[in-house]
C-alpha cells in the first residue's frame, strides 16, 4: 500500500493525463499524417472529402469529379450522405489549409479525438468525482480496437460527429443546456442517422435524471426534436436534394424493407426473424459467417461483459448495432473501417459509469487496469491479419509501430516532387492512392476517369478496387504509348504524364521484343527476337499449326517448356506487357508464365481475344519487382494435351 501510495504522490492522476493525451496524441497524427504521405489514403472517401472541403470552402456545391470512374451517376457530397459537417469547417480550412493542404482533415479529425478524450475525462470526474477513473477511462478510450481501425478509412464524417457526442453529454451533465442544445442541433444536421441515436441518447439520460422534472423535460423535447427531424429528413429533406430521376442509396437494410418505416413494420412483425438478424449471416456466402460474432467478442471482451451488470446501459447502443448487423453490407457487421466508432464512442462512458458504482476502491481500479488491458490484448491481436474473421491487409495502415509502416517499396518523397509538376489548377487524373494529394481543385477525376485531364498521376501497380489488373495496366498502357501525352516523371512503381508534351518522352524507354519461332541462332539452341536477343528451346518449334509465318512451337507433358526469356535489362518499376497466342483456346491448358524468385510469381491461361482461326491471345501486365535478378518469362504446358504457342510480344515502358 506504501508503494501505491508513494506512486500517486509522484505521478498524480492529472499528470498521467496529460502524459496519456501527449503519447496518444503523438501516435494518431503520426498514424494518420504517416498513412497520407505514403499514398495510402484513398479516392474514396478522402478525395471525395477533400474537394468537398475545398468546394464548400469556395462557396460551392459541385458534383464531385473524383467520382465519376466509381459510378456512372454524378452526384454531389450532399447526395451520399445528408451532411452539413463539412461546411462546419469552412473556417478551419481558410485558417490552416495554406499550410496543411490535403493533410487538413486529417489532422482535424485527431484534434477532435483527443477533444473528445478531454470531454470524455471531464463527464467521468463530473459523475464519479474519481480523477484516476476519469485518468484511466481516457486511457481504455484510446485503446479500443476500433479507433485504430478507423484510421483505415481516413476522415470519415461518421468518425468526426461521434467525437461530439462525449461533448455533448458533458454539456448537459454541466446542465450547460444552450450550448448542449447548439451541439445538439448541428449533429442532428450532420449526418442522417444521427437522429435515431440520439432519440436512444435521450431516453438513457431520461433514466439518468428521472427524478429531475426539469431535465425529464429536455429529455422528452430532445426525442420529439429527434423523432420530427428523422421524418421530414427521409421524407422531404433527403429526396430534395437528390439529383431528378435517382433516389437516396444508402438506407441498404433489404432483410427489413425499402424504407425506414417499412423497415419499422417488418420489426414489430417478424420480430423471431428480425433478432437472428442480430447474429446470423443472411448472405449465401459463408465467408461472412464469423463476421458478426467476432464484432460480439472482441467488444465484450474488451470490457462490454460489464453492461450485463446495468442493462440500462445497452438501451443507446440498440440503434447502433440494428445499424450494423441490420445493414446489406457485410463490411459493416465487423471490426474493419469506422463502423464501430459510435460503439467506441460510448462504451467508456458505459463501463467507467459501471465501475465507479463499485463502492469498494481496489474494486474499481482493478476493473479499470483490467478492462485496459483486456481492450489493449483485443487491438494488438486483431492487428495480425491471420486473426481476423476476413482477413485483409489494412492492418499495415493501423498499427504505426509495424516493421512496413515507415518503409513502402516505393520512394514517397521522390514521387511528391514529382507532383509539383502539377500546376495547383490543373485539371488532374490520378489513381486511387494519389488522388487525394490532389483533390483540392475543380478538376480531380479517379484514374482510369481521365476525361478533359492535363495531367496523369499513377501508380503503375492496380490503384482502383472497381477494375482488375489487365484492365487497369491496359488502360496506363493506352496512354503510356499514346502521342498525345507524354511522361515528364518516374520513379519506380510511378508515372506522371502530360498531355500535349511527346517531347518530354526523350528519357523515357519504350521498346517491344518479338520471337515467333520463325528464326534459330547458329547454335541452333535458340530462337533469335526481333531485337537480336536469345530465347530457349528450340526443340519445341513445330510447323503443324501456327498463327503467323511458318513456325509455332508445340508443348505437351513431354516438352513442357517453351518460348523461355532471361530478362537482363529491365529495371525496378519497368512496366511490361507481355502476350503470347496460344491454340488451342483450352482454359486450364496451356500458360504464360512470369516468375522472378520464390516470392514473385504470375500466370494466365486465358484471355479475352480470340481469333477466326480459334487462336486466343493471352496477355499480361507486370510491374518489375526490385529484386528482379532471376526474372524469366516462358510459356509452359504440363498435360498430355498439345498446345500450340506463336507470336510471343514484351512491350517495355522504363525510365533511362
Amino acid at each position: 500500500m506504501k508503494i501505491i501510495q508513494y506512486i500517486k504522490t509522484l505521478l498524480p492522476p492529472q499528470r498521467i493525463y496529460y502524459l496519456i493525451m501527449l503519447v496518444f496524441g503523438c501516435i494518431f497524427y503520426t498514424t494518420v499524417i504517416a498513412n497520407h504521405y505514403y499514398f495510402r489514403t484513398h479516392a474514396f472517401d478522402y478525395a471525395d472529402y477533400n474537394f468537398a472541403l475545398w468546394d464548400y470552402s469556395h462557396f460551392h456545391m459541385s458534383i464531385v469529379p473524383c467520382d465519376h470512374a466509381f459510378s456512372n451517376t454524378q452526384r454531389t457530397f450532399i447526395q451520399d450522405h445528408f451532411s452539413l459537417t463539412l461546411m462546419y469547417f469552412v473556417p478551419v480550412y481558410w485558417l490552416l489549409n495554406w499550410l496543411t493542404g490535403s493533410y487538413t482533415l486529417l489532422i482535424l479529425l485527431v484534434t477532435l479525438i483527443l477533444l473528445s478524450g478531454w470531454a470524455l475525462y471531464r463527464l467521468i470526474k463530473l459523475k464519479t468525482n474519481d480523477n484516476w477513473l476519469a485518468t484511466i477511462s481516457v486511457l481504455y478510450y484510446f485503446l479500443l480496437q476500433g479507433r485504430y481501425a478507423s484510421f483505415t478509412m481516413d476522415s470519415n464524417i461518421l468518425t468526426i460527429i461521434c467525437c461530439f457526442i462525449p461533448v455533448f453529454l458533458l454539456c448537459f451533465e454541466l446542465k450547460k443546456y444552450v450550448v448542449a442544445f447548439v451541439v445538439f442541433i448541428l449533429l442532428l444536421f450532420s449526418r442522417e442517422d444521427m437522429p435515431l441515436w440520439f432519440i436512444f441518447i435521450f431516453f438513457t439520460l431520461f433514466i439518468w435524471h428521472r427524478k429531475e422534472k426539469i431535465i425529464v423535460g429536455y429529455c422528452i423535447t430532445g426525442i420529439v426534436l429527434s423523432i420530427v427531424y428523422f421524418i421530414l429528413l427521409f421524407k422531404f429533406f433527403i429526396p430534395m436534394v437528390q439529383t431528378p430521376g435517382s433516389h437516396y442509396a444508402l438506407f441498404q437494410y433489404s432483410a427489413l424493407g425499402k424504407t425506414p418505416l417499412e423497415a419499422l413494420i417488418y420489426c414489430f412483425e417478424h420480430p423471431i426473424d428480425t433478432i437472428k438478424l442480430l447474429y446470423v449471416n443472411p448472405l449465401p456466402d459463408h465467408l461472412y459467417d464469423g463476421v458478426k460474432m467476432e464484432f460480439y467478442i472482441v467488444y465484450l471482451v474488451s470490457g462490454g461483459f460489464l453492461l450485463f451488470l446495468r442493462p440500462q446501459y445497452f438501451i443507446w447502443f440498440i440503434p447502433l448495432i440494428a445499424q450494423k448487423m441490420f445493414n446489406d453490407d457485410p463490411v459493416r457487421w465487423g471490426i474493419i473501417g469506422y463502423y464501430a466508432i459510435p460503439i467506441v464512442t460510448i462504451l467508456p462512458v458505459s463501463v467507467f459509469l459501471i465501475i465507479s458504482k463499485f463502492k469498494v476502491k481496489w474494486i474499481r481500479y482493478s476493473l479499470s487496469v483490467t478492462v485496459c488491458v483486456l481492450a489493449l490484448s483485443m487491438t494488438w491481436y486483431k492487428m495480425n491479419i491471420n486473426n481476423r474473421a476476413i482477413p485483409e491487409n489494412t492492418p499495415l495502415k493501423e498499427n504505426v509501430f509495424g516493421p512496413k509502416f515507415f518503409h513502402p517499396d516505393y520512394d514517397a518523397a521522390k514521387i511528391h516532387e514529382d507532383l509539383r509538376l502539377i500546376p495547383p489548377d490543373a485539371k488532374i487524373c490520378a489513381s486511387s492512392s494519389i488522388l487525394p494529394h490532389l483533390a483540392q481543385r475543380k478538376y480531380a477525376y479517379e484514374f482510369p476517369d481521365v476525361e478533359d485531364a492535363d495531367y496523369i498521376a499513377v501508380f503503375t501497380c492496380r490503384d482502383f478496387y472497381k477494375v482488375d489488373d489487365a484492365t487497369y495496366s491496359d488502360e496506363l498502357m493506352k496512354y503510356l504509348f499514346n502521342p498525345s501525352w507524354g511522361i515528364i516523371a518516374n520513379t519506380p512503381y510511378f508515372f506522371l504524364l502530360k498531355k500535349g508534351a511527346r517531347e518530354a518522352n526523350k528519357n523515357a524507354v519504350i521498346d517491344s521484343l518479338e520471337c515467333g519461332g520463325e528464326t534459330i541462332g547458329s547454335d541452333k539452341l535458340h530462337f533469335t527476337a526481333s531485337n537480336g536477343e536469345l530465347l530457349d528451346n528450340t526443340d519445341t518449334r513445330d510447323s503443324t499449326v501456327k498463327h503467323n509465318g511458318s513456325y509455332s512451337i508445340r508443348l505437351n507433358k513431354n516438352k513442357q517448356y517453351g518460348f523461355t526469356y532471361n530478362g537482363t535489362k529491365f529495371k525496378p518499376g519497368d512496366l511490361l506487357k507481355i502476350s503470347v497466342w496460344k491454340y488451342p483456346a483450352f482454359k486450364d491448358t496451356g500458360r504464360l508464365v512470369l516468375s522472378c524468385g520464390k516470392d514473385f510469381y504470375n500466370t494466365v491461361s486465358a484471355g479475352k481475344n480470340i481469333d477466326k482461326s480459334g487462336w486466343e491471345e493471352l496477355e499480361m501486365y507486370i510491374v518489375v519487382p526490385e529484386d528482379n535478378t532471376s526474372l524469366v518469362i516462358y510459356t509452359w504446358n504440363d498435360t498430355p494435351v498439345n498446345v500450340w504457342f506463336d507470336d510471343l510480344k514484351i512491350v517495355r515502358c522504363s525510365i533511362k
